[in-house]
């Protein structure tokens, strides 16, 4: 296989830029730095020249001597869509999968690189006669862009490779097949907010984007120091003067851990075949030891971080900040042993579906042929057997309009795969009212440790300063519109050090109203 000797793995994600260099198959170097803010927003390069500069500065400090870059796609540029077509080779598929974008693009078609990989689950052998393809479109002009970016700090852009494929890569480098194929949710704590990666059987699955981050962190310890965010960042990074065990930011962790159970239960309620049993920390927040020690004992799952369960890299290496950089690194080898064909599925052999430089072209000519809706004439040309090619539209022409008849869906659910509910399950409470009505508990002074719905049945342990407090809890959630009734299924006072302080920990159980009910409640009202 060839060598990805003198490549630099790249990324730019939550305002930091990380690199990494390989030599064979093996990480040589890793470093990441902040970005100054004029230069990136998040993940996006708001300045070109200035980021050219940041970057060539950054590799001369470190004696970098690579000329090519891997670089990392945020998945906010490009369009994912996993979807089922007939069984048909490569080159075929390669014809139809940009039409399974047109309603997702703006513009033309023949503006856009493309892309797929083949995902047949295990039950599905070589003759199955359906495929299931995940696939994705990125803008020509973004790629453009990157490529002259890399050029102005004197790197030849190599590949680019979506961030998704990134972490796909690097979650089959466990080494035990079933730790590979386990359920588990990759959480991403970044600057501004947490994404929330879910994968099965070693395959991306759905995202989510939590809207708190490690700045919550960083605004408390300013806020408390009395300092503004950039010396507050230093201090963070440097535990100046014990900051990272303060009161200020110990209650930032506690906000963070909330909005995090909220997001793992609810996806867990929106899918109910949801087996999820790992979360994976990754990012900057990764490395605060305060929240990752307090996210682990909330959350009721095995939490580890990427440094964990990549120990071989070493601590010096802050995996769980360039795992970015190193994955794309992975992904550009697997993807030169994989020259000239498509996976078929197994998990051993996960292709490289980067978008390779050298190919763009000919994909972006490919699809220019077709337009954006394309005609039966073009087909004729291109493959010049007819009768195999209107049999195929006529598949995959049933299979859309049975795509257009799951497309009314709740709102409440868009970004989840939810199209299997029973309609008992359809006429529970919405899990938008119960995040709610778990806010309006927090709200009341009482603080939420766990909760879990069941069906309609909502228990939830809080703390509070005494059994009074409790009651008029109960007393407010009887008030609560979805709320039938509520019962007290345990309460234990906690005395603190020296007996100075008490609280109580008390398990409420919360039977919420159907949507059928308050319905009806409705109507007895108006009448």
């Amino acid at each position: 296989m060839a060598k990805s000797d003198g490549i630099l793995g790249i990324s730019v994600r939550h305002g930091k830029l990380s690199l990494a260099t390989m030599k064979g198959l093996k990480i040589q170097k890793t470093i990441w730095e902040e970005i100054p803010e004029n230069i990136v927003d998040d993940y996006k390069i708001t300045s070109q020249n200035l980021f050219a500069d940041f970057l060539r500065d950054k590799i001369k400090e470190n004696g970098i001597k690579c000329k090519k870059a891997a670089y990392v796609i945020a998945d906010a540029d490009v369009f994912i869509k996993e979807f089922t077509l007939p069984s048909m080779d490569d080159e075929q598929l390669r014809l139809n999968v940009p039409f399974e974008f047109r309603d997702f693009i703006q513009g033309d078609l023949k503006d856009y690189a493309f892309d797929f990989v083949k995902r047949n689950t295990p039950k599905e052998g070589e003759g199955s006669e359906k495929i299931n393809i995940l696939a994705f479109a990125v803008s020509a002009e973004y790629l453009t862009f990157i490529r002259e970016t890399m050029k102005l700090a004197g790197l030849k852009l190599d590949v680019a490779i979506p961030e998704t494929s990134v972490y796909e890569t690097i979650l089959q480098r466990l080494g035990v097949e079933e730790e590979r194929l386990k359920e588990r949710c990759l959480m991403d704590i970044g600057n501004n907010h947490i994404s929330m990666r879910i994968f099965k059987n070693g395959n991306y699955k759905i995202s989510h984007v939590i809207d708190i981050g490690e700045k919550h962190i960083v605004q408390a310890i300013a806020d408390d120091m009395n300092v503004d965010m950039h010396l507050a960042t230093t201090y963070l990074r440097t535990n100046y003067e014990n900051c990272l065990s303060s009161e200020a930011a110990i209650k930032a962790y506690k906000d963070i851990s909330l909005e995090v159970l909220k997001g793992l239960n609810f996806y867990e309620l929106s899918d109910m075949s949801s087996r999820l049993k790992e979360v994976d920390l990754c990012g900057a927040g990764a490395m605060i030891e305060p929240l990752v020690s307090l996210l682990k004992e909330r959350i009721d799952k095995e939490v580890h971080t990427m440094q964990e369960l990549f120990p071989d890299y070493g601590s010096e290496s802050n995996i769980d900040v360039t795992g970015g950089a190193v994955g794309v690194l992975f992904t550009h080898a697997n993807g030169q042993e994989n020259v000239g064909h498509i996976s078929g599925g197994t998990n051993e052999n996960k292709v490289n579906w980067a978008i390779a430089i050298p190919l763009i072209v000919a994909v972006i000519a490919l699809a220019g042929l077709f337009g954006k809706f394309g005609v039966y004439d073009r087909f004729v040309t291109l493959d010049k057997e007819t009768r195999k090619i209107k049999q195929l539209e006529d598949q995959l022409s049933e299979q859309n309009g049975q795509i257009e008849a799951l497309k009314a869906v709740s709102d409440e659910y868009s970004h989840y795969t939810w199209n299997t509910l029973s309609e008992e399950e359809r006429n529970r409470v919405s899990r938008l009212e119960v995040m709610q009505l778990v806010d309006f508990i927090e709200k009341q002074g009482a603080n939420v440790n766990y909760f879990n719905l069941t069906g309609s049945d909502l228990l939830i342990t809080v703390n509070t300063k005494n059994l009074e407090n409790v009651s008029a809890l109960m007393k407010s959630l009887d008030e609560q519109e979805i709320v039938a009734s509520t019962s007290m299924v345990s309460a234990k006072t906690i005395d603190e050090e020296e007996k100075t302080n008490s609280t109580v920990d008390a398990q409420i159980k919360i039977y919420l109203k159907t949507k059928s009910q308050i319905d009806e409640g409705k109507e007895g009202n108006e009448n």
